[in-house]
């Protein structure tokens, strides 16, 4: 099967004072590994006349064939740029695989029903259609199995976790006529308390019952037995351990959901990183470490830091949710709960052991983007890790300007407007670029650093890839994609639609070719995305595309590359910055 390495740009666009992301090309390879996508690249931006000390970063997935320390392709790339700012790994692959982490420690219990409901579900509109008839007998939110729910996509456990929890009382009404008539009758009682908390009536009582009967007459296959009666086991028999586990789930990968969403999207955040990879691995520790033992460390001691036992909290302090803690206050010797909190326990630690791995919380670069925060100018600390982060650049900024002269006028300049919380920080540097003459070095730093890719952008590709191959298009040739691609991304980044970009006033005379897009389109110091997944035995488990496309030419499932320029740049540009990732 055909493969294709996608490649993205991230540039500041002075015109427009905004930074864009858009498709610089689609290059079609033969292996996914290291010293082939290294010749891949090379030969492009030879072709192309990129010079390779232009780009500003490179960000990747954390497998092997991207970012292995003796032979990965970021250690390569670094042959070719040794000043490549080293701004770590997709943070956000690093959380979603830090949820699994945490998963492991309860054997896939709750991805399994997640799994069985919602196949359960897929291909019987009738059965859909019953459950949402329940949910509205009990008063319920209305919604089906959480669809789509993939075990390494991005953190999907934590909504199937809040839609299952929403409708169980739905799901048992709907599933107790699959019970057998022994467990029937066990269970009738706990069925009569479902429809008396929720006010249900005699006569919805009653429709409920007819609903059960005939469900219970639908045929079945064998597979559809068995796993129906899986899912009457976590929802009757062991309900309790299933609601355990769905509290437990819905606080505690709530913590890691709210970092994801906030790096995830397109606003420019690189100063955030440090920050808020911090106060993530502080949240989570203080889930069961005592408070005294974190709050006062270092990033480098919490890097390094030991969990011993006396450290950390007593099972009956132990984050785990408001209804699993409800029911620990009230059944303190319960059977179910001294399993349930050793697994609590262990998986903690191992999602702890592997954060502290996996994100940079010591990472000098990081550190000093943070100082690009607008809320700190006027801090000498600012100022000093500007000049740091001006050393790491040095080769990118104008020689015959004098930078520490203009930090000193920046960090009390009173003609820059006041900036709050929330305001967009790529308008507000906009401002500084454009003062003539005012801060040219400081400005060149600054637009370096507002290209560097933080979050997943990658993944936007997958979605524009699946809408244009598919099964009546899988023939379709690298350049005709490669053209696709780039009209995609400039109409994208700019807000418009193809009519408003290439509005002409003589529609029959004006000509038009895809070099009108090229022109006005990515400059090298754009992102490349590569889609195509890395051998399985290097590959770390991390988020693909959220289309499955199925027999199709064009595989969307590779390893990919980003890249950043500076603004205004073509292939020539002077200025860029790399993410890759798979």
């Amino acid at each position: 099967m055909l493969k294709v390495l996608s490649m993205l740009v991230r540039y500041y666009h002075d015109d427009l004072r905004k930074v864009m992301v858009e498709h610089l090309g689609s290059l079609e390879i033969l292996r996914v590994d290291a010293a082939s996508l290294e010749k891949v690249l090379c030969d492009f931006f030879v072709k192309n006349n990129i010079p390779w000390q232009n780009l500003v970063s490179l960000l990747m997935d954390s497998c092997a064939v991207m970012r292995g320390s003796k032979t990965g392709l970021e250690t390569r790339i670094h042959q070719h740029c040794p000043n490549l700012l080293d701004v770590d790994g997709d943070s956000c692959h690093h959380i979603h695989n830090a949820a699994k982490k945490f998963s492991e420690g309860f054997d896939g219990y709750l991805e399994r029903l997640f799994s069985d409901l919602q196949v359960d579900h897929q291909w019987s509109p009738d059965q859909v259609m019953y459950l949402k008839e329940v949910a509205m007998i009990l008063n319920l939110p209305v919604s089906s199995p959480q669809r789509g729910f993939v075990n390494h996509r991005w953190l999907s456990a934590y909504d199937a976790s809040m839609a299952t929890h929403a409708m169980m009382p739905a799901y048992q009404v709907l599933y107790y006529g699959f019970l057998s008539t022994a467990d029937k009758e066990l269970y009738k009682e706990p069925l009569e308390s479902i429809f008396t908390k929720h006010n249900v009536n005699q006569t919805a009582r009653a429709r409920g019952e007819v609903v059960q009967d005939k469900l219970a007459k639908k045929g079945m296959t064998p597979q559809g037995r068995e796993r129906k009666k899986r899912i009457c086991q976590k929802l009757w028999h062991e309900e309790t351990t299933t609601v355990l586990q769905l509290s437990l789930y819905k606080g505690v990968l709530a913590i890691l959901k709210d970092y994801v969403m906030i790096f995830q999207g397109s606003q420019t955040l690189v100063h955030k990183l440090h920050d808020r990879q911090l106060e993530l691995f502080l949240a989570c520790l203080a889930c069961f470490v005592k408070a005294e033992h974190i709050t006062k460390l270092s990033p480098r001691a919490l890097r390094e830091l030991v969990l011993e036992d006396h450290m950390l909290l007593p099972s009956k302090d132990v984050y785990v949710g408001q209804e699993a803690d409800t029911f620990r206050s009230q059944n303190p010797k319960h059977a179910l709960l001294v399993p349930f909190l050793a697994s609590v326990r262990k998986a903690y630690i191992t999602t702890a052991v592997y954060l502290q791995k996996k994100l940079p919380l010591n990472s000098p670069t990081l550190i000093a983007l943070s100082a690009l925060d607008p809320l700190l100018r006027g801090h000498s600390q600012a100022t000093l890790q500007l000049k740091r982060l001006s050393a790491m650049l040095n080769h990118l900024l104008p020689e015959d300007q004098d930078l520490s002269r203009e930090l000193v006028q920046f960090s009390v300049d009173l003609t820059l407007p006041r900036y709050k919380e929330g305001d967009g920080m790529v308008d507000w540097w906009g401002h500084v670029f454009h003062q003539p003459g005012k801060y040219p070095a400081l400005s060149a730093l600054a637009k370096c650093c507002l290209s560097i890719f933080h979050g997943p952008r990658v993944e936007s590709s997958f979605s524009l890839m699946n809408e244009i191959i598919d099964q009546r298009s899988g023939n379709m040739n690298v350049e005709t994609f490669n053209a696709i691609q780039t009209a995609k991304y400039v109409l994208q980044s700019r807000g418009q639609t193809a009519v408003q970009m290439f509005e002409r006033s003589d529609s029959l005379g004006e000509s038009f070719s895809l070099q009108d897009v090229v022109n006005d389109g990515p400059s090298p110091e754009e992102e490349v995305v590569h889609p195509e997944r890395p051998d399985p035995g290097e590959a770390e488990e991390a988020y693909h595309s959220d289309v499955e496309a199925h027999g199709i030419a064009l595989d969307d499932d590779l390893p990919h590359i980003t890249l950043t320029t500076h603004p205004g740049g073509r292939l020539q540009s002077k200025r860029s910055s790399w993410l890759s990732k798979a």
